[in-house]
């Protein structure tokens, strides 16, 4: 979920003035604007940016992979490097104000102060989902037929598949609160990054709490996209390439769906229902009693 430039109230001090972070009641106070401004916007408008979501996420983890995947990297630091890379996509997609599945989930803020209905979220939800998974797609198509996919002796394809058998080694359950740890990182990111009132704020405050995502084996739906993709629609030449378990459409399905429900919990509930309990809902009644 990223921050508008219009979002200003007499309660928010003006953008760009200041150096001190803005407040958690503050925070809280943009997040909940920021969820019913999303959840208003026209069909088109949360397709395309959705689109671009999936596509930023995507270059994020291609980059990941790159590094896995490189013959000069030693794998005991690419394990630490890759993450760090991989929180490349996100950053972006933060900053450039795109829609991503994953932070939307805290657009629940909104729909507990009652200025959203349920069903609107779930139709913002449902369509930046899809259109997150064909901005992933688009970039596996462009990726593929750019011949890159064949560098390092095919080993980015060898990589793909092991994270995403990996990814998919767990029972519904694992997956979910795999899930739930997932968008609790990626939500608390997001958190931080708007107390930031620069573009550098932001970007360190994001940098950490992405990358924690993959180096700890966590998990988020728009993020495991791309690599579960390209493992889908390619062949590896690798003979000695063993699999903790096996790549198919309905694992990746399955993946996707107990993933979502899990980052529905960790960044909707975790994160935006709990901070909208101790932020808004307290402060407004308090204010009330007075």
């Amino acid at each position: 979920m990223s921050q508008e430039n219009d979002l200003n109230s007499d309660s928010l001090p003006s953008k760009g003035y200041g150096i001190d972070a803005y407040e958690p009641t503050q925070i809280a106070e943009q997040v909940l604007r920021i969820g019913v401004k999303k959840t208003k916007y026209p069909f088109y408008k949360t397709m395309t940016l959705g689109l671009m979501g999936g596509g930023f996420i995507s270059l994020g983890a291609l980059y990941e992979l790159y590094t896995y995947a490189h013959p000069y990297i030693e794998p005991s630091i690419s394990a630490i490097i890759a993450p760090l890379f991989y929180a490349m996509g996100y950053i972006i997609a933060f900053i450039a104000g795109a829609e991503i599945f994953t932070t939307n989930n805290l657009s629940a803020m909104a729909w507990a102060s009652g200025q959203i209905r349920l069903v609107e979220i779930t139709i913002n939800w449902s369509i930046v989902l899809l259109s997150n998974l064909l901005g992933a797609a688009l970039i596996v198509v462009l990726f593929y037929f750019s011949g890159l996919v064949h560098i390092f002796d095919h080993a980015i394809v060898d990589v793909a598949k092991t994270i995403s058998a990996a990814k998919l080694s767990f029972n519904p359950l694992q997956t979910t609160i795999i899930g739930i740890f997932g968008n609790l990182m990626i939500c608390s990111g997001l958190w931080l990054a708007m107390a930031g009132r620069s573009l550098t704020d932001k970007f360190i405050a994001l940098f950490l709490p992405v990358a924690a995502v993959p180096a700890m084996n966590f998990q988020h739906s728009t993020g495991n996209m791309f690599q579960f993709i390209l493992a889908l629609v390619t062949e590896t030449d690798s003979v000695d390439l063993e699999l903790p378990s096996e790549v198919t459409f309905w694992a990746v399905t399955s993946n996707l769906f107990f993933v979502s429900i899990g980052n529905i919990i960790g960044g909707g509930i975790l994160i935006a229902l709990i901070y909208y309990f101790v932020f808004i809902r307290e402060t407004r009644f308090d204010k009330s009693e007075k």
